[in-house]
């Protein structure tokens, strides 16, 4: 408890030197990371360089409406991110530093330097005009490198299993469904609907499309159709739709429609979708329509 209390004093002291902070209940550091301490964990060691940190993570817009949480990369809900060094100034890594095991702190970080550097990807579209995005961040533990090989080989054996499992479905559905698809090289399975007209959309292009989402067995868990409002994105740009949506709507001319069965890879993944409708490794179909392109 007196380390705790020591270690309360120590941010408090951090805090005062700091310079004033652009948002309201957040420090800001010299090199313009933004903190706010949410939660003291029961833990007294802090990470050092070579650690591994198992951590939850929730990105949010400055107004606090999650875009993204670590539930997207598997189902635990958690990361594993080797403590190395920042991936850009003013990373939130900088203050994983002074965290010890179930401490939670609130980060606001650059939102260029977020996707640019750490993710390693463009901006997404939503976010353009803004310019810092929040992590809020809770360091579950710290794993040396046996812990964290352990972890690893945990996680490969359960990726593993389910695999097999979502193959096992898939190779019934097709053997007992009456309709033919055909397999295609990029890991589709495709049945046409109706013919199109002219060319296929190519990167760059304006795309429009009513799509229907099914399971397997079925059941229908989402559709344009119903909301009434059709999908209009750039093809190729990152980030926008589903991997297996992209390639699908790629291989069609304007005013075709078809069937594409998309294996969980492709798809919502080892995590399932973020709404929590579509479990993990869950294979699905989508019927698609391709509207209208707009040509680059």
């Amino acid at each position: 408890m007196k380390n705790r209390v020591v270690y309360i004093l120590l941010v408090f002291l951090l805090e005062v030197s700091c310079r004033q902070s652009a948002y309201k209940g957040y420090t800001e550091t010299d090199t313009g990371l933004f903190y706010k301490l949410e939660a003291i964990g029961d833990g007294k060691n802090r990470p050092l360089i070579g650690d591994y940190l198992q951590l939850c993570i929730t990105y949010k817009t400055l107004k606090d409406s999650i875009f993204l949480d670590s539930y997207s990369s598997n189902e635990t809900g958690m990361v594993i991110l080797p403590f190395n060094h920042s991936s850009f100034t003013g990373s939130f890594e900088e203050g994983l530093i002074t965290m010890c095991e179930g401490d939670s702190v609130s980060f606001i970080v650059n939102t260029e330097g977020l996707f640019k550097h750490f993710f390693k990807m463009e901006i997404p579209l939503f976010l353009k005009n803004d310019a810092a995005v929040k992590m809020d961040v809770r360091l579950n533990k710290i794993l040396d490198a046996n812990e964290y090989a352990e972890q690893i080989k945990n996680y490969n054996d359960l990726i593993a299993d389910r695999d097999i499992e979502e193959q096992r479905k898939l190779k019934t559905y097709l053997d007992t469904n009456q309709t033919h698809y055909s397999f295609l090289n990029n890991g589709l399975y495709y049945l046409p609907l109706k013919q199109g007209a002219g060319t296929n959309p190519e990167n760059g292009d304006i795309v429009k499309v009513n799509y229907t989402g099914y399971f397997l067995d079925g059941r229908k868990f989402e559709s344009t159709y119903d909301r009434n409002q059709t999908l209009e994105f750039k093809l190729g740009e990152q980030g926008q739709v589903l991997k297996g949506l992209e390639l699908a709507i790629s291989l069609l001319s304007e005013g075709a429609k078809a069937k594409f069965i998309i294996p969980s890879q492709l798809a919502f993944g080892e995590a399932g979708s973020s709404t929590g409708i579509v479990p993990p490794y869950s294979t699905v179909i989508y019927e698609i329509e391709l509207l209208n392109i707009n040509k680059k």
